[in-house]
């Protein structure tokens, strides 16, 4: 008799590997990922607030994006990719009777090309000129400052508060100003395409277009109402002639009853 060979699959075990941050935070662990290689996280991306690891709650208002660049003895070294501030500050700033000016422009650091989203609120409403005098400016401002710096020494500056402080008082000899607050500071993808790190972000990206294109006519098609067909019409008609003439045969009587003495 011929014995039948069952085959066993053998299974790895999972560890967990940890992620730390880069050199500005102190090399900090920002968490652990459960993975059967410590190589295949090698390129995720990590978003984390900061006050998670800095444990200060005057930095909550900020999120920090990671991507894990290397990995040595099972441990992600990590890069800062993106910086944001929360919309629910943005919020807090803008008030009632004051302007909020928005700008949007790339830079080239030492390393690469950034994108830098600026938010400034003013003490009164301004005019569009005063507006755009202070885009200019603050723009000058910040080309002048992280086309000397790295992307990480401009990050390390930002959260010091070095940076604000510098553009702040530029644009204060313009208007006064209530706030000023860099909303995002990225790493842009033109970039970063040379080294082919950010290949599949990309690919996500013209996805997500897809489906929300999709999406926009299906509800295009729901919110488009229905034509009334020939059967509701005269039905629509009779019906209110129907009420017409209830309506009138009301007034009828009401003159018809006599007053009682």
């Amino acid at each position: 008799m011929v014995k039948k060979q069952t085959a066993t699959k053998k299974v790895k075990k999972k560890k967990w590997y940890p992620i730390l941050a880069p050199k500005i935070l102190n090399e900090k662990v920002l968490g652990e990922s459960l993975l059967t290689e410590s190589s295949s996280m090698k390129g995720r991306y990590i978003t984390m607030n900061l006050m998670n690891i800095t444990g200060d709650p005057k930095k909550q208002i900020i999120n920090l994006q990671f991507r894990i660049k290397d990995v040595k003895e099972g441990q992600g070294i990590t890069e800062i990719v993106k910086y944001e501030l929360l919309p629910s500050a943005v919020k807090r700033l803008v008030r009632r009777g004051k302007s909020k000016i928005d700008d949007s422009f790339p830079v080239n650091t030492k390393d690469g090309l950034v994108r830098v989203k600026t938010l400034t609120i003013t003490n009164s409403m301004v005019y569009k000129s005063i507006a755009t005098n202070l885009r200019a400016t603050t723009k000058t401002a910040l080309k002048e400052i992280l086309s000397k710096n790295t992307f990480e020494n401009s990050i390390d500056e930002l959260l010091k508060g070095t940076i604000l402080k510098d553009v702040k008082t530029k644009i204060s000899k313009i208007t006064p100003i209530r706030a000023f607050n860099i909303r995002i500071l990225k790493i842009e993808n033109k970039g970063r395409e040379e080294k082919g790190e950010v290949a599949i972000k990309e690919a996500v990206s013209e996805e997500i277009k897809e489906t929300t294109e999709e999406t926009e006519e299906k509800v295009e098609k729901k919110e488009k109402p229905k034509k009334a067909t020939k059967k509701e019409e005269p039905e629509k008609k009779k019906s209110e002639a129907e009420e017409t003439t209830k309506e009138e045969k009301k007034e009828v009587k009401k003159k018809t009853t006599p007053k009682k003495k």
